[in-house]
């Protein structure tokens, strides 16, 4: 089995505040661009192996290895797989890259394994793999609140404004963003300076985002935005 992965953007991202776990609380809408990751999924005796032949990451590190891990502990099904991913989503850019990747896995072993898993169940198991994880798992444009583990599609209402993935121009200047120091950055008076809470935090420590923002305006694109804790910017064309 065959999949793409697609990237996210935040259309927007609003940081509420911190929670007792320590996460901060957040709302954004997650729209889904077309930039993707090729998933495939095949049989393997017994095992969960992952590859992906662009990327130096430990397995057990990897999110479509910890989803398979994950959807087994929960159900109890012990099936083998054989995870490969072919890499387009640039790591560190705020793209959900590795969290596309894992919500392939859940969705498409739901079906190879024949769970017959809800939406809500995939998704509380998604939550346990990544924040960004159950959005992508439901797919399409999403509203995502707490931590990220709260999910909802949009109405059609609320679509009907939203631009679709071919028309979000999507650039990532090569710099690999830490979201725990952008989220260490963060100051509560950021909030509110544009579409993305974090985006300030982000221009402090890196300020090439600054200059890629910059970039796209100077093309033309309209509402250039960070997606996520960087470093990935987009615009509309």
């Amino acid at each position: 089995m065959t999949l793409e992965a697609h990237a996210k953007v935040n259309w927007t991202l609003e940081i509420l505040g911190v929670r007792p776990d320590g996460y901060h609380a957040l709302r954004s809408i997650v729209l889904p661009v077309a930039m993707h990751d090729i998933v495939t999924l095949s049989a393997e005796n017994g095992a969960v192996v992952c590859d992906m032949p662009a990327m130096d990451v430990p397995q057990a590190d990897n999110l479509a290895y910890r989803a398979a891990v994950a959807l087994r502990n929960a159900t109890g099904c012990m099936r083998g797989v054989r995870i490969m991913v072919e890499k387009r989503i640039p790591a560190g850019a705020g793209l959900g890259g590795g969290s596309a990747d894992a919500a392939a896995v859940l969705n498409g072993l739901n079906t190879l394994w024949n769970l017959g898993l809800t939406e809500g169940e995939l998704c509380a198991i998604a939550a346990d793999v990544g924040s960004d994880v159950p959005a992508l798992t439901l797919g399409g444009p999403v509203l995502m609140e707490g931590r990220g583990e709260i999910v909802r599609r949009l109405r059609p209402d609320e679509q009907s404004p939203l631009p679709g993935p071919g028309d979000i121009e999507v650039f990532a200047p090569g710099i690999c963003a830490s979201t725990a120091a952008v989220y260490r950055e963060f100051r509560m008076e950021d909030c509110g300076r544009g579409a993305n809470d974090l985006q300030p935090a982000a221009i402090r420590l890196y300020p090439g985002i600054g200059e890629a923002l910059r970039r796209l305006e100077r093309r033309g694109l309209k509402r250039v935005t960070m997606s996520g804790s960087g470093s990935a910017v987009y615009g509309l064309s």
